[in-house]
């Protein structure tokens, strides 16, 4: 493998954590135990060595421990899911994967859940309810509807990976949020702040652009410090991987691009955060209403800085699991 020297990414927001991380972590491992998801001893380490309390608890620093927990749980569960269509047998099967994304599916769309459904699905379901409790119909109907373009980006990367087709830059990076469960994620931030933002806000340019800017530095520091363990998996859904192949640079080359991509989109973060200021003096947004939106404002930049923070501590990136060393849930596809 070339040697690549993989930079620590400067995101220049306050790192904050939550006080309620150990309860929140002895809440989650208790539940995917319960639910499933850990099986076995080696679940169980590693579980515990990729540390999701510790992400949520970075991501969400001022969050009460109820919703610390189901942050917990849901980012637990989201690596998990996500690990099937990776590293598991669902993800070498076209046909099971199609079977587990339209199952998950219909959970989204309120269907009861199967009484042979496994871990997984069982894990969704309870999700699915209590976010229901916590989040009004439009919440749901626009993180559901989220979801769903996440399960089709990760049938769009089952399929690469059969045909061994490396995407394009353009269309992975257009697809990349997806990939990465970026804006289902970020709908989490409005239901720990108990607000939703308004539509003539979240609608606006400068929102739009925060949104979109907090979730690409999320993504690329995903891939540049995901790197080594994506290459030594044969992985290339990564960004870094899919530039040097498309220009035929070398990997170190491809890191350096994408740590400037990285500065400019926090830049470009920076100007809309400023522009949309005046976006509420247009509106004449009451001062409530602004404090509401700057706390999912600052949210975002938690989950930038949160989020690297986690990427260079976490056992995730480090510890090297091969395709086929996960455990797989495909069982409960069984018809």
């Amino acid at each position: 493998m070339e040697d690549v020297k993989i930079p620590d990414l400067s995101i220049p927001f306050p790192a904050r954590l939550n006080p309620f991380e150990a309860e929140a972590a002895e809440h989650t491992t208790a539940w995917a135990t319960r639910i499933g998801l850990i099986a076995e001893e080696t679940d169980a380490a590693r579980f515990a060595g990729e540390s999701y309390a510790r992400l949520v608890a970075r991501l969400y620093p001022e969050a009460s421990l109820p919703d610390l927990k189901l942050a917990a749980d849901l980012n637990s569960w989201f690596h998990v899911f996500d690990d099937q269509f990776e590293l598991a047998d669902v993800g070498r099967d076209q046909e099971l994967a199609r079977r587990l994304a339209a199952r998950a599916e219909s959970l989204l769309r309120g269907e009861p859940l199967n009484p042979t459904a496994g871990p997984v699905l069982r894990g969704l379901a309870d999700l699915r309810h209590r976010m229901r409790i916590r989040g009004g119909d439009r919440w749901w109907a626009r993180f559901s509807r989220n979801m769903r373009l996440c399960l089709d980006a990760a049938l769009w990367e089952v399929d690469n990976r059969a045909s061994e087709k490396i995407p394009d830059p353009d269309t992975y990076i257009d697809r990349k949020l997806d990939i990465a469960y970026v804006a289902p994620s970020f709908d989490l931030i409005e239901l720990i702040e108990h607000f939703e933002v308004p539509s003539a806000i979240r609608n606006s340019p400068e929102y739009v652009t925060l949104l979109h800017e907090a979730g690409h530095v999320v993504v690329c520091t995903n891939d540049v410090i995901g790197l080594r363990r994506e290459l030594l998996q044969g992985e290339f859904h990564n960004l870094v991987i899919v530039l040097a192949h498309a220009s035929g640079s070398s990997l170190q080359e491809a890191v350096d691009e994408v740590e400037e991509t990285v500065c400019a989109r926090v830049g470009r973060y920076l100007a809309a955060r400023e522009a949309l200021e005046a976006r509420f003096a247009r509106l004449g947004v009451e001062e409530h209403i602004r404090q509401a939106v700057r706390r999912c404002v600052t949210g975002l930049e938690d989950w930038m800085r949160g989020y690297r923070d986690w990427a260079l501590e976490t056992r995730r990136f480090t510890d090297l699991v091969l395709r086929g060393e996960v455990g797989s849930f495909h069982r409960e596809l069984a018809d």
